[in-house]
């Protein structure tokens, strides 16, 4: 296990087939904060590299984290539970664009180097929603709702009259 650096030399780590894991703190993240609640918590991830035929390369991104949010109904800040597993491919040309594999999403390489914390925080970013919603909230109102409807049955009475 290394510990993540600011860059990373692509060939390198893809050649080494190296995995970078371990935890980053939110606050790092400066393009993702003006999504959140607040910059408390931090993210657990992995970086693994490998060769990939047609391109430069490719990682395995896995992150996992909680990120504050806030409701856009409520107002509440809530919890919002994150698990990433994806695959990045690592081209320096838009021709080799078509030559990734299904489902690989594209990262733009420059002078073979990378920053490991940008890829990381670009997979958080595509998973916060445009308006962030505490189902939390909804089936708490839903088991009210149900409690509510658990009135007594007014034909009940009727079944006693008909023995």
């Amino acid at each position: 296990m290394k510990k993540l650096p600011e860059k990373i030399a692509l060939d390198k780590a893809i050649h080494g087939t190296r995995n970078y894991q371990g935890t980053v703190e939110l606050k790092k993240m400066s393009r993702l904060l003006g999504l959140l609640a607040n910059s408390e918590g931090s993210v657990n991830f992995s970086l693994q590299f490998e060769r990939s035929a047609g391109i430069i390369g490719k990682a395995q991104v896995i992150v996992k984290t909680d990120l504050p949010l806030v409701c856009t109904i409520s107002q509440k800040e809530f919890m919002f539970p994150v698990e990433i597993d994806s695959t990045v491919g690592f081209i320096d040309d838009l021709a080799y664009e078509d030559r990734l594999d299904e489902g690989m999403e594209v990262s733009w390489v420059e002078d073979d180097f990378i920053n490991p914390l940008e890829i990381i925080e670009d997979e958080l970013i595509l998973v916060v929603p445009d308006a962030p919603f505490d189902d939390s909230n909804e089936k708490e109102s839903n088991e009210v709702v149900i409690k509510d409807n658990k009135k007594p049955n007014p034909f009940a009475v009727l079944k006693d009259l008909k023995k």
